[in-house]
């Protein structure tokens, strides 16, 4: 019952607010509007205002809007014939016609709005990682930096950061960065990287190479004759402070090493604990202290090493089991170029896609080695019930990281506006993609989805909030207004198609045109909804 509830709720506006747009459009250019229906079938209710019957019927799978001379054969009235919709001037039944969809993609916009109109806090443009041999990394760009301009233009989030920087592939930009207190410039030119958008398409972007999250100043060891193995400290131990000065991040972690130098290193750090309880096993993190002095051979060295190129679990079965790589294994390099984040690693992973590849790693105590990796595609399903597919290495590094706190947004109504087009914009971009896709089979049918599918994922979508309910939403009134623009006979763009072909041969299209027209685009539409009832059938009850 809750899902039902909770389709009518997601279908029942979207029908109401397309008819609605026929119903307004034809009054705006005074065509008579004999009837107003929510639904198919047998009217549940029904109400006369003026010259209209609105009405309500039991099949809540679309709603109509009877105009007066709609049809070409409808006889009309001596005194009615002027009000028809076939006697009104071209642009007015093109205004009629293509309000509905009008007001479908006008909805995702109120939608949207709404739902940006509720975030109060949003991500902040500082910097936290800084990838190895990046642009970010080339222009001493480091953790901590914030970005307040970009070209003139202020940044006041990481999202308006990286629709800047990723606009401008090879291309030079100059960013404001704020450093403890102090504001200067930089030239920065991001890297071209081509990567594959939410439709496969190949794109270009440019990349700074940076990431909002900072890691904890976990520790990873492999030599087990340094002076802090001996001491009993273990990959996975978080440093707090060194000599009583506190360490937040790894780069602290870094940083103050190297100002120690070769003294007396006094040590307090966490240790998690696995401890058993009713409902679970628990993480406790119990305090130690250590003392170390490091050794003077080739330099100042106590074993300490930044925990995030070390490998914490590894998959069973997974390709980085298969070649070798164990709890503990720290990577080196990947295809000879060395790595001190594993962001690094997954970038140049995901670059080499099912092909080989080459790791060197080393395991504690042992020489370093060379393991020669193939990913493998995986798919899965999220909780719409869409597959999808993606590269799997199996391996986990030590990862306990943070993003910074998120800011106060300045300006929510523009904020919320702004978001709003351009998510509307962006999803109709996708769709047009997937629609040329498709006619060129470089996409299937296979994710096309029907009325099943919808009163599946309703439910879910309920499930997840008001928020996600409100997205859904916003993604299928999209989809009812670009369909129904496709110019396909006995759709609103079919009939668009009419007018247009009306206005450059300055005369009606035949009847007979029309109807085999209507025929063919009748047949088309049965086809796509039996592959989509097809696909929702195996999707949810076939699985």
């Amino acid at each position: 019952m809750t899902q039902f509830l909770a389709f009518i709720l997601l279908i029942g506006p979207l029908i109401f607010v397309h008819e609605l747009g026929h119903l307004l459009a034809a009054k705006l250019v005074d065509v008579k509007v004999v009837r107003f229906s929510l639904g198919f079938g047998p009217a549940l209710a029904r109400i006369q205002l003026g010259e209209t019957e609105y009405r309500i019927a039991p099949i809540p799978l679309g709603g109509y809007v009877t105009l007066l001379g709609q049809s070409p054969d409808e006889p009309l009235a001596p005194h009615e014939a002027h009000r028809a919709l076939r006697n009104r001037p071209l642009w007015a039944r093109y205004l009629v016609l293509g309000a509905g969809p009008l007001f479908n993609l006008i909805l995702p916009l109120l939608l949207y709005f709404t739902f940006y109109l509720g975030h109060t806090v949003i991500a902040p443009p500082v910097i936290g990682t800084v990838l190895d041999d990046s642009a970010a990394a080339t222009s001493e760009l480091h953790s901590g930096d914030r970005i307040v301009a970009i070209d003139g233009t202020d940044i006041h989030s990481w999202g308006e950061m990286q629709d800047h920087v990723r606009a401008a592939p090879d291309r030079e930009v100059k960013l404001q960065i704020e450093r403890d207190g102090v504001r200067f410039d930089r030239f920065v030119t991001p890297r071209r990287s081509v990567v594959k958008n939410a439709v496969d398409e190949p794109e270009a972007r440019g990349m700074l190479g940076v990431f909002p999250w900072v890691y904890a100043p976990q520790i990873g060891i492999v030599d087990t004759h340094s002076p802090a193995h001996e001491q009993g400290l273990q990959t996975g131990d978080i440093i707090t402070s060194i000599n009583g000065e506190p360490i937040e991040t790894v780069e602290d972690l870094e940083r103050e090493l190297t100002r120690q130098g070769t003294a007396l290193l006094r040590l307090t750090y966490l240790r998690a604990v696995p401890v058993r309880g009713e409902l679970g096993t628990y993480w406790w993190y119990a305090s130690h202290h250590a003392r170390l002095l490091p050794r003077h051979e080739g330099g100042a060295s106590t074993g300490l090493l930044p925990a995030n190129t070390f490998v914490r679990t590894v998959a069973s079965g997974s390709p980085a089991a298969r070649a070798g790589l164990a709890p503990g294994d720290r990577v080196l390099a990947v295809d000879d170029r060395p790595v001190t984040r594993w962001e690094t690693v997954a970038v140049m992973l995901d670059r080499q896609g099912t092909k080989p590849i080459d790791l060197r790693v080393q395991s504690p105590g042992e020489a370093p080695r060379t393991v020669r990796v193939e990913q493998e595609i995986r798919t899965h399903r999220g909780i719409y019930k869409q597959e999808r597919s993606y590269l799997f290495f199996g391996a986990e590094p030590y990862a306990k990281r943070e993003v910074p706190p998120p800011e106060p947004i300045r300006g929510r109504v523009t904020y919320a506006v702004r978001s709003a087009v351009d998510e509307t914009l962006s999803m109709l971009g996708m769709m047009w993609t997937s629609l040329r896709q498709m006619v060129t089979l470089e996409r299937g049918v296979d994710e096309l989805s029907s009325v099943v599918g919808i009163f599946n994922v309703a439910g879910t979508a309920a499930e997840q909030g008001p928020g996600q309910f409100l997205l859904l939403m916003a993604l299928l009134s999209i989809n009812l207004g670009f369909v129904n623009l496709l110019p396909i006979p006995i759709l609103d763009g079919g009939h668009l198609m009419f007018f247009t072909l009306e206005a450059l041969r300055r005369r009606p299209l035949g009847q007979r045109a029309r109807e085999v027209a209507s025929a063919i685009g009748l047949v088309i539409i049965l086809v796509l909804l039996l592959i989509a009832l097809r696909n929702d059938i195996t999707r949810f009850w076939m699985d």
